[in-house]
Order: C-alpha cells, then structure tokens, then sequence
C-alpha cells in the first residue's frame, strides 16, 4: 500500500471537502463558576467508617480525604445498596451490580447523570458517570459543546478561546477493568463515585464545582464477569482461579491494551467515540502491576510526535500525587522507573493522540484476599530521586490497602485540575492549535494515501480506521501537482492543518527508537505507513 508524504499548501486548496457547522459560541459576559462554599457540618456514616478502619491494614496507607465516609439522607451508599464496602476482603463486585448502583446513584442526586457509551462483543453494557455540580449537570451540553470548542480552534478565535478557559470546565476522565484481574480500579470507583456526590467538605466542593468528573468503572465488561465468576468458583472449589478461563474477553486477553490503534474490540471502539465525543481535558486509566502506588510520565524515550506541553503535564500533575502522598507519609507512591512513553497503542493514549492529557496509575494488586507479610524486593524498595518515600520490605496488605491508597491519590489529582483548570484548559487548545499550526507551516502540510492501487481493500481499511478515530480525510476533487508529488482524482488527501494531526504524525512516522535508551516497554514500530 502506497503512502505518500508532503504536500505542498497551495495545492490543499484543490480538495473538495464540507465544513463542519461551527459550535456554538460562548456567551459574552458568562460568569465563571462560583468557588466552593464554605462546608456545612455533615453527619459521618459511622457503620461505614468502623468497617474502612477495620478493613484497612496498614493505617499508613490511608489519607484523611478516605478515612471516613458522610452520610446521605436521599442517595444509597455502597454500604446500602450493596451490603457492603468497596475494599471488603474477599468480595468483588460484578460490573453489571456496579452498572446497577451507578444509575441509583443519578436517580437520586441532581449532582450525576448515567447513561451507556457502548454494547461488548456478548451484549454487555458499557457505562458512564458524569458527577459535578447541579447547575453544571443542568447545562451538561453547554459544557460540553465548550471543550468541543476548545478542542477545534479553527472554529473561534483566540479571544474566544481566552474567555473560554474561564468559563468552560475540564473533565477529568477516569477509567478502569480495561485488564480484568486487576480488580481493585472498578472497586474504589464505586466509592469514590458516592464520596464526589455527597461530602460537602471544601476540597470536594472544588472538584464538583470547578471541573466535571466522568467515570467507566469497566471497560472489558465480559472480562470482568469471568473474574468475579472464577474467583468465587475458586473458593468454592480450590480450583486456582486463573485455570479457570483461558480468555478474559470474548477474543483478546491482557492485550486488549493494545487495540489503541487497530481499533478492533467493541470495548475500544466504544471507549474512542466517548473520547471523541466529550474531549476530555484528561483521561486517567487505573492498573495494577506495581508497588505500592506508580503515577505515569515515563522514562523515555518519548515519542517524538507528541506536543512538549503533554510531556510538562505528565510531571507537573504527578509530582502532585508524590508530594501530597508524601506529606502525609504514604509509602511507595513513585513514578519515572517504569514506562517509557514511546508507543502510541494503550488506551490511555486514545487521550493522547486526540492532544487530551492522557495518564495512569499501576497500584498494588486488591486482591481480595488478604495478605499477612507482602515482601518485597530491594530493587523496589530502594530510596530514590523518583522514589522519594518508598514502599517498605513487608507490609500487611489487602483490599482496603488498595482503595485507600488510589482514591487518595486520584483525589488530589483531581482537586489539582479544579483548581487550576484554566491551566489545563488552556493547555487542551494550546495542544490543538499547534497540531493544527504544523500542517499550516510545514514541512508535512498533508499524507496522500493513492485510491488507484493494488492493494485498495487494505487502503480502505486503513482510511476507515483513521476516520472512526476522528482524523479528517479527504478526496481529490481533480488531479493536480503538489511539489513532487501527482495527486490523481479519487485521491485520499489527510490534510494537516487539523488538530487530530497529532494522530496522523504518530501513526505515519518512521520509528526510530533511540538505542541509547533503556530496553523499551512495548513494541517500538508500527507499520501504518
């Protein structure tokens, strides 16, 4: 299959191609959002708080933003509605029981609205939560057609856009149970989800008043049943769970991580048009692989394709996590020594790609079972500069370990972006206006992917591929020349002046992995051109 690279600017001109119809734009002289009010005295769920402390092993994994949980009068605590708390050891809930609660919980509060982002391969629902203020969630539209705005600077002006980091709010995107026996990411966001409803102290207020929080507690739905289906056949019958299944999802197992690109699992295509559709400032994808708790930026290399300011947004937001962990003296929460940041096929880097703030979290394994003596090596243990407070050699671990440590973290993440989301928000349009400022100012101005070739199934292939992730292709209305290059009539013509062109530049480059680097995470090339 033929691709060819560089087209003059001049000669863009000779696509035929629709414009979109512009957004609507923001209302001169709206007001920003209120801060947060001061906290009225709120009754703690003592029930609920004796069982986070009894669960808990180890008091030092615990901040005081998760040590207790308020009361509600009118929306059903996971205590209530489940019968128990996230982080109960040996428990774990079905992501059809966590879709069932996530919908309760929008009926009952005017602070969350619930509805299904995508169908799995066996009929599933997948599901989103979006939490913030009253107000905001009457005006959800508003806010979101601002972020759309932001997200296509070719629509407004720069003046608009400056207006627009006031009034407009981020959306903090949080998403787990992509990898399905890790188990403790769908858990916390129960918790977390009822906590962002209903506490009224100032540091939520912030979050629910200056920025909007999205949650998919499960991406691969079917995987998830088969985990809490084995687990609880393991203990019934002494079978080890993982003999029990050979595949999590219907077709692909860890690797389902690995569909960014290709964009073949329903839980991917699904997931992409969400992204597509709501332009989150930030999308945060929760893992556990690591100890006690690692925040994403990545040693390098970086790839070369993405925008400086994204790199400056990995470290800024999780030296956030570090040093506030750190203040209250959490063990093990890191970053740096483990992810390298160079291939584009993860899910978090459907955020990424579409110039949003794509991050992640690996955490200590939930469970649930409960484990009396966690050892740990001194290669993990040892003190060091991205390691300042590290985890220690034996600790008590178990579920509650797990919830405490990243609803801790991820709240402070959160209650970060709030604060500063003119910060972030400016940073999304920044991102997008300079993808769209390299197709004008070159050297690439466009890709030309020729219709009159052997291979024209798998050139179609490809094109569709790219349109479903949102990157605009065009077709040659007329033969013409540009530089070098003759463009015949029928043509594919992906022009670069778009702000997806961020995509474009990733999966088109050669790859050239410096070999000066540390062995690479994950595959290294890509054969999309």
């Amino acid at each position: 299959m033929k691709l060819g690279f560089t087209i003059a600017a001049s000669a863009l001109a000779a696509l035929a191609f629709a414009t979109a119809p512009a957004f609507a734009q923001a209302k001169k002289g709206s007001k920003p959002a209120p801060a947060a009010a001061a906290a009225a005295p709120q009754k703690i769920d003592e029930e609920y708080t004796k069982l986070i402390k009894e669960y808990l092993q180890d008091p030092r994994v615990s901040t005081e933003l998760v040590d207790h949980m308020p009361a509600s009068d009118t929306v059903p605590s996971p205590l209530k509605f489940f019968g128990r708390i996230p982080g109960t050891p040996g428990e774990l809930t079905y992501a059809a029981d966590i879709e069932r609660y996530y919908e309760a919980l929008a009926k009952a509060s005017p602070r969350a609205k619930f509805w299904k982002i995508g169908t799995s391969e066996e009929g599933r629902d997948q599901v989103a939560l979006v939490i913030a203020d009253e107000t905001t969630i009457a005006q959800l539209d508003k806010y979101k057609g601002m972020l759309a705005q932001l997200g296509d600077p070719r629509k407004i002006t720069p003046a608009q856009a400056k207006e627009l980091f006031h009034t407009a709010k981020p959306v903090y995107y949080a998403a787990s149970g992509i990898h399905s026996p890790e188990t403790g990411g769908p858990e916390m966001l129960i918790e977390l989800a009822y906590r962002l409803i209903v506490e009224e102290t100032p540091f939520i207020q912030t979050i629910r008043n200056n920025s909007i929080v999205m949650i998919t507690p499960v991406i691969e739905v079917d995987g998830r049943e088969k985990v809490v289906d084995a687990y609880y056949a393991s203990k019934k019958t002494g079978v080890p769970r993982n003999s029990l299944m050979m595949y999590w999802g219907k077709y692909v197992q860890h690797d389902n991580n690995r569909d960014g690109m290709g964009q073949f699992l329903k839980c991917t295509q699904s997931f992409t048009r969400a992204v597509l559709d709501w332009h989150p400032t930030i999308l945060h994808d929760l893992h556990e692989a690591q100890s006690y708790l690692y925040v994403s930026t990545g040693t390098g290399p970086y790839n070369t394709s993405l925008d400086p300011i994204a790199i400056d947004e990995w470290w800024l937001l999780g030296e956030t996590e570090i040093m506030e962990m750190a203040k209250r003296g959490v063990p093990g929460v890191w970053t740096y020594g483990f992810y390298d940041g160079w291939v584009p096929n993860y899910l978090f880097w459907i955020a990424l790609t579409h110039n949003s703030f794509g991050r992640f979290y690996e955490v200590q394994s939930y469970g649930p079972d409960l484990n009396a003596n966690l050892t740990l090596g001194a290669t993990t243990t040892s003190r060091e500069w991205f390691r300042p407070n590290p985890p220690l050699p034996s600790i008590k671990w178990g579920p509650r370990n797990n919830t405490n440590i990243q609803e801790s973290a991820l709240l402070f993440a959160m209650n970060q972006v709030a604060k500063n989301k003119e910060l972030y928000l400016e940073n999304y349009y920044m991102k997008n206006k300079r993808a769209i400022d390299k197709g004008t100012n070159g050297p690439t101005y466009a890709w030309l992917i020729p219709a009159g070739q052997r291979r024209k199934a798998d050139a179609a292939d490809m094109v569709n591929d790219l349109r479903t992730q949102g990157l605009e292709v065009h077709r040659a209305s007329a033969a013409f020349k540009a530089g070098s290059v003759d463009v015949a009539a029928g043509d594919y013509v992906i022009r670069g002046d778009q702000p997806y062109r961020t995509l474009a530049d990733m999966y088109f480059s050669i790859q050239n992995y410096p070999v000066g680097n540390p062995n690479p995470y994950d595959d290294t090339g890509w054969t999309m051109q």
